[in-house]
Parts: C-alpha cells; sequence; structure tokens
C-alpha cells in the first residue's frame, strides 16, 4: 500500500469545488488544496481520472507525491481538528 499527498491549484472558483467534491470520495482532507489518499497506484490513477474530468489543463494544476506513512504529522498554528482527535491514529 502506497501514500500520496494530492494537492491542486484550480484558477475557477467553480472548478474548484467541483474538484473539492471529488477529492473527497477519494482522499481525506488534511488542509486547503490538501489532501492524503492512502491505496494502490490503481486507487490514484482513479482520482487523477475523475480530476481529469473537471479539470483546465490550461490552468489547473494537480500534483501527486508520493510519501512515507503519515503516521505522526507535526504542526504549527491553528489545528482544524478538536483537541484529542489525530489524524493517523
Amino acid at each position: 500500500m502506497a501514500h500520496y499527498l494530492v494537492c491542486y491549484d484550480i484558477a475557477d472558483p467553480k472548478r474548484l469545488r467541483r474538484v473539492h467534491r471529488r477529492m473527497i470520495k477519494h482522499a481525506m482532507f488534511v488542509q486547503l488544496s490538501v489532501y492524503y489518499l492512502q491505496g494502490n497506484r490503481q486507487a490514484l490513477a482513479a482520482l487523477l481520472s475523475d480530476l481529469q474530468e473537471v479539470i483546465n489543463d490550461g490552468y489547473d494544476d494537480v500534483r501527486a507525491y508520493t510519501v512515507p506513512s503519515l503516521t505522526e504529522a507535526l504542526q504549527v498554528g491553528c489545528p482544524w481538528l478538536p483537541e484529542g482527535i489525530g489524524l493517523f491514529e
């Protein structure tokens, strides 16, 4: 099983909402425009194929990075999850 961070820059607010709705069907929301996908290459390919239907190749940018397991995540600043709830426990 692989671990991916999927990030995007979407130029149009309407497309941005569509991309977000599709992303949360496949991956876990981590922070604005950043999602965590745990799965195989087929799961990543399915996600990217789904996004390809709504993005504009000339303006939008979607990237997926292979990362180690996120069993430990460090953070500074205001947390978006309530205290005591961890993403990767």
